[in-house]
């Protein structure tokens, strides 16, 4: 009785098209990769259909938490970075986002090294995920990272080089294998890494801890024109990198995404006593060991009853049913894999319940009661369950409670 095929279909939400079926809001701008492969805006309460940058293929309905970005003027290299033995030439190649507004970090005559950086303070404890954009030009090696108090003391490193087709990256083991480069189209990468703050304190991000030149020098005379290009640079608290957040002279945040289904929007197809729901999502944000990543909720308003799937904090397809705050059935088996699609199906009738996914037996809880429920929320839901921190490619809904055999071969 529901089949929203967000991958196919870009006019199925409130604000796109005029379709009053999905209720969708998020208090600020937000960006995403459209059709052609380019860094879009959204406005306020407007839904992201996000698209892979390279392939263009689309990923569905771009669901993201709240985010700051930390770092001040993102793309103004110019201006509050820190430059060392080092020029910025500003506006000087087509960024991500199809605009003239990437800089050049070019390596001035001193025999020395050529850094650019910015300052700004960590707390001891939080995870961070820093990043930027990056694109060779006479130069296409380079080390960057976080360092000073917040870190521990001295800076820490990964190193990369973009000159092969497969580019190369060498990190510090205080980044636990972290470090990220993306290809995102016409010569960019997203480049970053996660740490964790040590200690409460300075901490000085580097896009450029040291531009190395093409003979391998770290220390050099540079020649005045030649460096590497740079834009959107990213610092925020949590364990993945999100949807670039511009800045101007303050941080920014973008706020969270909450697409719902309320009143008789909902009630013209859910089916009280029994039900199947299915989801393919993914890629999406692993949250860590204390967030769980919604994937559906449908609940009464609140999270003392609910039927929702979600992705578990250590990476587990959750299926949980709750009535009147007591727990009817929770299904955790199996382990999902964020970095790709995922496809999830439950199925809920008293004392008959079941979950499946990705072409896996399904696993089933033979005791319990179904609540009484009003809304679905789509990519994320309550109770220590957060937004996807990805995309939902197609949500669909059947008024009857499917059998094991089909809910294992919807999910393959």
């Amino acid at each position: 009785s529901l089949d929203l095929n967000f991958a196919k279909n870009k006019s199925l939400i409130d604000g796109v098209s005029g379709n009053n079926l999905i209720s969708f809001a998020r208090n600020s701008t937000a960006t995403y990769v459209g059709e052609d492969g380019l860094i879009k805006t959204a406005a306020a309460n407007e839904a992201r259909f996000d698209h892979n940058p390279t392939t263009r293929e689309s990923l569905g309905l771009l669901i993201e938490e709240e985010r700051t970005n930390l770092l001040l003027r993102s793309e103004e290299f110019g201006a509050t970075w820190a430059p060392s033995n080092m020029s910025i030439s500003s506006d000087a190649a087509i960024a991500p986002n199809g605009a003239l507004t990437a800089d050049k970090a070019i390596a001035t005559s001193t025999n020395a090294t050529h850094q650019l950086y910015q300052v700004t303070s960590g707390t001891s404890g939080v995870t961070y995920t820093f990043s930027f954009y990056v694109k060779a030009a006479e130069f296409n090696r380079f080390t960057f990272g976080p360092g000073n108090a917040a870190v521990g003391g001295p800076d820490r490193v990964a190193t990369i080089n973009l000159g092969l087709t497969n580019p190369i990256v060498t990190q510090d083991a205080f980044f636990n294998n972290s470090t990220f480069v993306t290809l995102v189209g016409n010569g960019w990468y997203r480049v970053g890494c996660t740490f964790t703050a040590t200690a409460t304190g300075t901490m000085t991000i580097a896009t450029l801890q040291t531009l190395i030149n093409n003979s391998g020098a770290a220390s050099y005379a540079g020649d005045g024109t030649s460096g590497i290009f740079l834009w959107g640079a990213q610092l925020e608290a949590g364990s993945f990198p999100t949807s670039y957040i511009p800045t101007t002279s303050a941080a920014a945040t973008r706020a969270a995404d909450v697409p719902s289904i309320t009143g008789s929007a909902f009630s013209s197809w859910y089916r009280q006593d029994e039900g199947t729901v299915f989801a393919e999502f993914g890629p999406y944000g692993n949250g860590g060991a204390t967030k769980n990543a919604g994937i559906v909720q449908i609940d009464s308003g609140s999270a003392i009853n609910r039927v929702c799937i979600f992705g578990g904090a250590t990476i587990t397809p959750v299926f949980a049913v709750i009535t009147s705050s007591d727990v009817q059935a929770y299904i955790l088996t199996g382990a999902l894999t964020p970095s790709t699609t995922n496809k999830m199906s439950a199925a809920y009738k008293v004392n008959d319940f079941a979950r499946a996914f990705n072409g896996f037996a399904p696993d089933a809880d033979s005791s319990g009661t179904v609540p009484t429920l009003s809304r679905m929320l789509i990519g994320t839901g309550s109770d220590g369950i957060i937004e996807l921190g990805g995309t939902i490619r197609r949500l669909t809904y059947w008024p009857t409670r499917l059998s094991n055999t089909v809910l294992q071969s919807i999910t393959q």
